[in-house]
């Protein structure tokens, strides 16, 4: 999550932040905003996250469900600055009497159950209630994830089916019994209009930080056939790289894509970042069975062959695997490779230009001014 620099910012020239979750489920938000990394671990040894509850004037959770609310209100009764709010952000925002808030949040997607309209109401809005300087963070669907090709030819002003049943074990996976609700997938330039038609609507000056396509191969649907027939367990594998029982098995690291030949034309930008991450994700791989086979001649044509930060994470995990007899780790892979290869695999989807709308999520972080 790239929004550690701006709570750093907002912290320098203020001793406490305001923060109004929207959409904020059971308060998930402050377990979220209370575990993020500084920007520059190595350089801050007396402080292990960005925020900590105390560091937060008020969080201001808004939820439509009356059940969460009331969870909410349980979880955190030990914190008193954290306020719950049950109301329907499609109708507006709730808190425009309010002081303006430092951060105005959502997570998990949950203003994608907004409409195009709606979302554009409530940006609008929120934008207004900023005086100064605030943020706010959009958390959306990405429409061109390799989860759903068949929405790929769609649009965000038309809500369309989504579901949950990635919960739910593989033969309870009935399309036809399963829950079905509705949501907005976005583009990238679709969010970037819809940010701009606020800000001019508001007379604000709105400037996007960051926008990050979220969860390209290892989105909750990857591992269903709920949305495409080609059915994966690519985030199971990725998930189990941090498991205390994990083994150097790596085959099922390695993905086929080739499904999305078929909606190529629709978006050739779109198809190209992702089949070009593709490539990136299967050099890690493909590095990983090399030093495994003990072919060095192969594992150092790879690193010779990439370059930037790639070839540094991957002499990084090269160095790792030819000195495990140097950690005292009872399961090495487990203790330290998987999640090292984790945070490589991870690392190159952050390292990838401004979001297109390609994966599960579109994360996007706004500076708003006067």
């Amino acid at each position: 999550m790239s929004i550690e620099p701006v709570i750093e910012r907002i912290l320098e020239r203020k001793d406490k932040i305001r923060i109004v979750d929207l959409g904020c489920g059971s308060g998930e938000g402050i377990e979220l905003l209370t575990h993020i990394p500084p920007s520059v671990p190595a350089k801050t040894t007396n402080k292990e996250f960005v925020i900590t509850e105390g560091d937060i004037e008020i969080y201001e959770g808004i939820d439509i469900s009356p059940g969460m609310v009331e969870q909410g209100k349980q979880n955190y009764v030990s914190m008193p600055q954290a306020k719950f709010l049950q109301a329907d952000l499609s109708e507006g925002f709730p808190l425009r009497k309010d002081d303006p808030y430092d951060i105005y949040f959502s997570s998990y997607a949950s203003l994608s159950h907004l409409d195009y309209a709606g979302l554009e109401q409530l940006t609008q809005q929120i934008f207004s209630h900023i005086d100064g300087r605030g943020y706010m963070v959009f958390d959306l669907h990405g429409r061109y994830s390799p989860e759903w090709p068949g929405y790929w030819s769609k649009d965000c002003y038309r809500s369309l089916p989504y579901n949950m049943a990635y919960l739910l074990p593989s033969q309870q996976q009935n399309s036809e019994k399963i829950k079905w609700f509705e949501v907005a997938y976005y583009s990238g330039s679709e969010l970037n209009g819809l940010i701009e038609s606020a800000a001019k609507s508001a007379g604000r000056k709105a400037k996007i930080i960051t926008m990050q396509d979220r969860s390209i191969f290892v989105g909750r649907h990857m591992d269903t056939c709920l949305f495409k027939n080609q059915k994966h367990q690519i985030r199971a594998e990725v998930n189990r790289l941090f498991e205390r029982d994990y083994r150097e098995t790596i085959n099922g690291l390695s993905l086929d894509i080739d499904y999305l030949q078929e909606v190529k034309e629709v978006n050739c930008q779109v198809y190209t970042r992702i089949f070009d991450y593709y490539n990136l994700w299967q050099t890690v791989i493909n590095t990983l069975q090399a030093l495994i086979a003990g072919n060095n001649a192969e594992v150092k044509r790879i690193i010779e062959s990439s370059s930037g930060k790639l070839a540094d994470d991957l002499k990084m995990l090269a160095w790792l695997y030819r000195n495990a007899d140097r950690f005292p780790a009872i399961n090495f892979w487990a203790s330290v490779m998987g999640p090292q290869v984790a945070c490589v695999l991870r690392n190159l989807e952050l390292s990838l230009p401004q979001g297109l709308g390609c994966g599960h999520g579109l994360f996007c972080v706004v500076e708003v001014e006067n």
